[in-house]
C-alpha cells in the first residue's frame, strides 16, 4: 500500500468508526495482521516440509529395486553358475 492509500483509509476510519475508538481499531487489526502473516508463515513451512518429505519419498522409491536385488542376490548361486558357464580344464597329456 501507497502512503496515500495509508492516509485515505485513516480519513475514512476516523469518520465511520469516530476519533475515539480508532485507535483500538488499528491495534485490533495491526494484532490480527500480525497473527495472519504467524499463520502464512506456518502455512508455508509445512508446505515446504511437505515437499521435502515428497523428495524424500520419491528417492526411496527409486531406491527400493535396487535394494530388492541386492536382497536377492545369492553369492552360492552366482559362484556356481560362474564355474558352470566356465571351459572345461584341458588335459595335459
Amino acid at each position: 500500500m501507497s502512503m496515500g492509500e495509508l492516509v485515505l483509509l485513516a480519513l475514512v476510519g476516523f469518520f465511520v468508526i469516530g476519533p475515539e475508538r480508532l485507535p483500538s481499531a488499528i491495534r485490533g487489526l495491526a494484532r490480527v495482521a500480525t497473527r495472519v502473516k504467524e499463520y502464512a508463515a506456518t502455512a508455508r513451512e509445512q508446505m515446504d516440509s511437505a515437499a521435502d518429505l515428497a523428495e524424500v519419498r520419491r528417492q526411496l522409491d527409486e531406491l527400493r529395486e535396487p535394494l530388492a536385488e541386492i536382497r536377492s542376490a545369492d553369492p552360492r548361486r552366482a559362484v556356481r553358475e560362474a564355474f558352470r558357464d566356465a571351459p572345461a580344464p584341458r588335459s595335459r597329456s
